[in-house]
């Protein structure tokens, strides 16, 4: 019973950080940046570091929590064949691209509103980055169940 509540809990766990990383990206790129960059310079420079520091504690638990669920999920499960390997290599390259870009947006000046007349483009990497890994996780999930 201890280990179904465990394996259950680190799946919401993983799921539930994963839709709110990447969702956040989503509403970061989609919303929030356009509307800071229709404000005058100074202000856009202002509110886009006051934005970028609100969400840089939850970004990095987000992560830590990815991380931490993601491991234990792929060591608690069972052994795959070679096609479920390959894809699931495939989806640690775009999630090691997602934690770079994400440690990079959280790290850098005013993420990616445009400032100075260079604007940059890392939450649309994570946004596409994402919805793939979420994407080939299906498939996996979808190859785990044939047991594959």
């Amino acid at each position: 019973m201890n280990n179904v509540f465990l394996a259950v809990l680190m799946r919401f766990l993983h799921i539930g950080s994963v839709v709110g990383l990447i969702g956040g990206a989503i509403y970061s790129r989609s919303v929030l940046t356009p509307v800071l960059n229709a404000l005058p310079e100074p202000e856009r420079a202002r509110a886009a570091e006051g934005a970028q520091a609100r969400f840089r504690t939850p970004l990095f638990v987000l992560l830590a929590l990815i991380i931490l669920s993601g491991i234990y999920n792929f060591l608690a499960g069972p052994h795959h064949s070679q096609q479920w390997q390959i894809w699931f290599g495939i989806k640690m390259l775009l999630v090691l691209h997602i934690l770079a870009a994400a440690i990079l947006w959280a790290t850098s000046p005013y993420g990616d509103v445009t400032v100075g007349g260079k604007g940059k483009r890392r939450l649309a990497s994570v946004c596409i980055s994402g919805l793939l890994v979420i994407l080939i996780g299906a498939y996996l999930h979808y190859l785990t169940g044939r047991g594959l």
